[in-house]
């Protein structure tokens, strides 16, 4: 049996998509300021997988609400370790490139020492971490930008404003790899079959995922507006400004560079040949 937390993100979303079969339970059934509600859900359930969608992830707010950011990042999700340790069950998370500070233009290895520079990213450094120490046989995947057709999200929010706006200025100065939400539930998808089958795995640890081109928040918008230009959908946008992170000041940091590297072995997990990355 798998055991999905996590309903109306958007990676649960995709997974909806990819893994039908598994049960999905949203904070009103396991609301994760409550750990034990939630282990009161893995025992009605005993689910051979757990895959934990459910996350703190208003990064400017966690700056205030560190408390619930905490609990919901790492707090739970380390008992829901210690659950799968004990009942033998796998366990995959998400975590973030906010783990670390940033610095640099090299990619970020699963081997670097994290250092985050807001809040968000600190609880979801202690996250790992807890899950870690609980010695479960666990995979967290760090991912970064992620996108898709449903939330809230940062192509959504572009699309919506060029067709809106004549002119828009986006921070340039910010390295990332967008990540689409359904390439994230296919490759956890491929994992939990594989290992419900017993065929090979990759080692359990902390692995990067990354799937397409590093860039800046800037070069995203422009990719995401020339191709529905391209699509023949209704631009309205004539001009994409790129400015500093010193124009648009946020509550909590952002790292400069939240540039993954990778050693997850992509190939073996059927991704498409449209999804290669090439440097």
């Amino acid at each position: 049996m798998i055991l999905v937390f996590g309903e109306n993100g958007q990676v649960a979303t995709a997974l909806k998509e990819s893994l039908p079969e598994a049960t999905f339970v949203g904070s009103k059934v396991a609301n994760f300021l409550n750990p034990e509600r939630v282990l009161e859900t893995l025992n009605t359930h005993k689910p051979t997988v757990v895959i934990n969608a459910a996350a703190y992830t208003q990064v400017d707010k966690a700056e205030d609400e560190k408390e619930a950011a905490l609990t919901i990042n790492a707090t739970t999700p380390g008992a829901i370790a210690e659950w799968c340790k004990n009942n033998k069950a796998l366990l995959v998370h998400y975590s973030t490139d906010y783990v670390f500070d940033g610095s640099g233009a090299k990619p970020w290895t699963e081997s670097d020492q994290p250092d985050p520079v807001n809040y968000y990213g600190y609880s979801k450094w202690q996250g790992e971490k807890a899950i870690l120490a609980s010695h479960a046989t666990a995979f967290i995947f760090r991912i970064s930008w992620v996108y898709s057709p449903w939330g809230n999200n940062f192509k959504k929010t572009m699309l919506k404003l060029a067709k809106e706006r004549e002119q828009l200025s986006v921070v340039n100065d910010q390295w990332g790899a967008p990540t689409s939400a359904e390439d994230v539930a296919q490759v956890t998808t491929t994992l939990v079959h594989q290992y419900l089958k017993n065929e090979p795995i990759p080692e359990p640890g902390i692995y990067h995922l990354r799937f397409e081109q590093y860039q800046t928040w800037y070069q995203f918008a422009s990719n995401i507006i020339q191709a529905a230009k391209e699509a023949g959908e209704s631009i309205k946008v004539q001009e994409i400004r790129p400015v500093t992170s010193a124009e648009f000041p946020t509550k909590a940091k952002r790292p400069a560079n939240s540039r993954l590297g990778s050693n997850f072995p992509l190939d073996l997990w059927k991704m498409k040949a449209s999804k290669a990355i090439k440097d």
